[in-house]
């Protein structure tokens, strides 16, 4: 913060700077040419709002230059910002009173509170103003926050200003809207280093935004905050954030979970399902599923599941019974969640179908569907049971070829209940589906298997493992006994 009077344009860019600083991770830095810079908005508010509103209810000019409390960005800026806001209260003269006596006071705390309660904020969302002038205008209150010297009330008008900005919202009939308040909300973001509250901000951020600017599957760099929201990306985002409280990160986690459902609607009204729309599709189902194990997995204690938990957990299950193919690697731990072991007590056929599809082969599942009182579990479910048969006949292939080098097509067969016809249509989808990589020897009749995934690994594993690297530690010996003895053979021979 400049902690002297600086003429413009100084100022200016000293607040850039204590903004930048304060910056944690630049949200919307390169989503757009129109914000890949934070200090033009700025530049555009200083410059233009002064003209735009020079009709306005005019100041006394007696009072000090009130930027000097407060932000130093340059004369009578924060006397401009007030008029910017005041039309969109109840009272525009009463509101910049009440805003004058706060600056010549130096009172950010009551400042802030009167743009908040007056709803002033929703002015900014209309229509006449664009995204980077909201932005700029929003800025300068956030700016505000570092000046009040209480942490606890920094805090609470942080949150304030968040859902000021949500709640304006309402009252604004704008297509652009969800827009600007993400991006207004994404400045607060960028100004706040305490970890919870960016989490919080983040979370809210989310809320706000359009589905668009939520929807994986896009080249990277096209959305930001998509980008962001890769489970990898927010991982490392969290872990440089400090120590942040679990209930915040299950509300972020299940907003972004939300925010996939909202996603999955829009590219459902389509008018048609093209490559494109379905690799969409699949990355926002996939990332649905990976944020709702990680709700799940902020449930740490049987202790502490609530009707929440039960509720991401059937639809969890749900969702790796219907695709086990594609969230494979996504959802292989699901079992070991607490949450979703709690389904053996309340809705015990679905946790035994779950269980199948993760660990059993299609024996098993065959067993499954031939007790009257599981199959309703389909129905109430909304599951496909004849695709659930197709997905379990290659998961039990899959275990077969983590089970044997070598497979004759007659192994399959039988493992299939299928004609030995049959069989390599079955293998090429295996391997199609990324779960195996094996050729096929059509004169042998046998599949060699090179790679597959592994479905779970226990102690029986664990003992097919130690056979195989024994295997190995023996083969290896036996090269390098032979290398040995030839080479004593040739210095012999020499």
């Amino acid at each position: 913060h400049c902690q002297v009077e600086l003429s413009p344009p100084l100022p200016l860019v000293a607040l850039l700077l204590t903004l930048y600083s304060h910056s944690a991770l630049s949200l919307y830095c390169n989503s757009s040419p129109s914000q890949t810079d934070l200090s033009l908005k700025f530049l555009n508010f200083l410059n233009n709002y002064s003209h735009k509103y020079n009709k306005m209810a005019t100041m006394t000019t007696s009072l000090p230059h009130p930027s000097s409390t407060l932000v130093n960005i340059s004369d009578d800026a924060d006397l401009r910002l007030i008029r910017v806001l005041a039309p969109s209260t109840s009272d525009p003269t009463s509101f910049e009173s009440a805003c004058t006596s706060a600056i010549s006071a130096g009172d950010v705390g009551g400042l802030l509170r009167t743009v908040i309660d007056n709803g002033a904020i929703a002015g900014l969302l209309q229509s006449s103003y664009s995204i980077d002038e909201a932005v700029s205008a929003f800025s300068l209150l956030t700016v505000y926050l570092d000046r009040l010297g209480d942490a606890s009330a920094e805090k609470e008008l942080c949150e304030a200003l968040a859902d000021a900005v949500e709640k304006a919202g309402d009252s604004i009939e704008d297509d652009g809207k969800s827009e600007k308040q993400s991006a207004m909300v994404a400045a607060l973001f960028n100004l706040r280093s305490d970890g919870n509250e960016k989490v919080k901000l983040l979370t809210k951020i989310i809320e706000l935004a359009d589905e668009s600017a939520l929807s994986p599957g896009q080249a990277r760099g096209v959305s930001a905050l998509a980008d962001m929201l890769d489970a990898s990306t927010l991982k490392s985002s969290l872990a440089l954030w400090g120590d942040i409280d679990n209930a915040e990160l299950r509300a972020l986690y299940a907003a972004v979970s939300k925010g996939m459902d909202r996603v999955l609607a829009k590219l459902a009204k389509g008018e048609a399902e093209d490559k494109t729309t379905a690799m969409k599709i699949q990355a926002a189902k996939e990332r649905k599923q990976t944020y709702m194990l990680l709700v799940l997995g902020s449930y740490k204690e049987e202790s502490q599941l609530d009707g929440e938990a039960t509720s991401y957990a059937r639809e969890a299950s749900i969702y790796a019974i219907r695709d086990p193919i594609n969230l494979f690697s996504t959802q292989r731990r699901i079992l070991s969640l607490p949450a979703v072991s709690a389904l053996q007590k309340s809705q015990p056929a679905l946790y035994d179908l779950l269980k199948i599809f993760m660990e059993g082969k299609l024996q098993d599942y065959r067993d499954f569907t031939a007790m009257p009182d599981k199959m309703t579990v389909f129905k109430s479910s909304g599951l496909d049971e004849g695709e659930c048969m197709k997905n379990m006949c290659l998961l039990s292939l899959v275990s077969l070829a983590g089970e044997h080098e070598e497979i004759p097509y007659s192994a399959i067969a039988s493992t299939l209940n299928v004609q030995e016809d049959e069989v390599e249509q079955w293998v090429i989808r295996a391997v199609s589906s990324g779960l195996m990589e094996a050729k096929m020897d059509q004169l042998r009749k046998v599949v060699l298997v090179e790679r597959c995934a592994v479905r779970q690994f226990g102690m029986t594993e664990w003992t097919a493992l130690k056979v195989r690297l024994d295997k190995w530690k023996s083969n290896v010996k036996g090269v390098l006994d032979a290398l040995e003895k030839s080479g004593a053979v040739a210095v012999d021979g020499q």
